[in-house]
C-alpha cells in the first residue's frame, strides 16, 4: 500500500505550459517544464543536473495562472535520459496563488472522479482547470 504524503493534491500542467519556467538559481536562469504542480510541491523536468537541497526562485506566467515569486528546494531528483525529473518542496508562495493553485487541482482530481464513476456532464465552463484541460470530455464553448 502507498502512503500519501502530500498535503496538497496536484494537477498536471505540461500540456499547457508551452514555454519553459524559468528557475532563478543565485546568478544563473534555469529552464525547466513543470509536470505537475499543487501548492506545496511539484515535479520538474530540466537538464540541469540540480543538487538536492538547491533553492531556487520562479513565476508561472500563463493567461490561467500569473503567480508571484515562489521559493522552491529540491527534495528528489531522477535521471530521465539526457534530463533530470526533480521534485520540488514549495518554500514559499502567496497565499492568493496557493488557494488558486489549490482550486484547480481540487477541480481536476474532482472531475477524474467523476469520470472513473461514469457520471454524465462532468465539465462545466466554471472549472478553474478548464484552460488547460485537455481531457476528451472537455465542452466546448
Amino acid at each position: 500500500m502507498i502512503v500519501e504524503k502530500r498535503k496538497n493534491r496536484r494537477m498536471p500542467v505540461i500540456k499547457k505550459f508551452d514555454e519553459p519556467v524559468m528557475l532563478k538559481i543565485d546568478d544563473k536562469k534555469v529552464p525547466g517544464i513543470i509536470l505537475d504542480i499543487s501548492s506545496d510541491g511539484m515535479q520538474l523536468l530540466t537538464y540541469a543536473n540540480l543538487s538536492l537541497n538547491t533553492e531556487f526562485y520562479f513565476r508561472i506566467n500563463i493567461p490561467v495562472l500569473r503567480t508571484e515569486t515562489i521559493s522552491g528546494k529540491v527534495v528528489w531528483a531522477k535521471t530521465k535520459g539526457d534530463m533530470y525529473n526533480i521534485g520540488i518542496r514549495i518554500i514559499n508562495m502567496d497565499s492568493i496563488d496557493a488557494k488558486h493553485i489549490n482550486r484547480m487541482a481540487i477541480d481536476y482530481n474532482d472531475c477524474e472522479n467523476k469520470i472513473i464513476l461514469g457520471v454524465p456532464d462532468v465539465c462545466s465552463l466554471k472549472c478553474s482547470y478548464y484552460y488547460i484541460c485537455e481531457k476528451p470530455q472537455k465542452i466546448m464553448p
